[in-house]
């Protein structure tokens, strides 16, 4: 079951935006995360390839908020500035390096939420924080699984809202 075919009904995206491809940068990604990445996200990865390679915006219908998750060269692309710019550029401590360590970072909500796929104080998962409140501690769970999230509904308000 594809995640793009299948979107949730309060989410809509307009799929010209969209297409396959992008396996270098898909394999690269599983090469950097720090973790074990789920098969529905690479799936997710596969299917959201636009023209311009930043990934899919989802709009939540009768709300207007957005929801982007980021194709495969840009989740490499933030994920090497989270990790310079929190281990390099502004250490500000170690558990903030651990956690930007253990964790991989998938889309935003074009605003101050970021969202992540990892541990935090809920289990594994998919959450949302705020950018300048980076920590599994501060952050908010969204669902267990990408396709919870984008298929079955689970979470949507949760990413939108602070």
């Amino acid at each position: 079951m594809s995640i793009i075919e299948n979107i949730n009904e309060r989410l809509s995206f307009d799929m010209e935006t969209i297409g396959c491809g992008g396996e270098k940068e898909i394999e690269q990604v599983l090469s950097k995360s720090p973790i074990q990445l789920p098969d529905d996200y690479i799936e997710l990865l596969k299917s959201i390839v636009g023209p311009q390679n930043v990934g899919v915006e989802f709009l939540v219908k009768n709300d207007g908020s957005s929801i982007c998750i980021w194709s495969a060269k840009m989740a490499l692309t933030q994920y090497e500035d989270y990790h310079r710019m929190y281990t390099e550029d502004f250490f500000i401590s170690n558990e903030l390096v651990e956690f930007i360590e253990s964790v991989w970072f998938f889309g935003n909500d074009l605003g101050d939420l970021v969202y992540f796929y990892g541990k935090g104080k809920d289990g594994l998962g998919l959450y949302r924080v705020e950018d300048g409140s980076l920590g599994g501690e501060e952050a908010d769970k969204i669902a267990d699984t990408f396709t919870d999230f984008l298929v079955n509904g689970v979470g949507i308000d949760t990413a939108i809202t602070l």
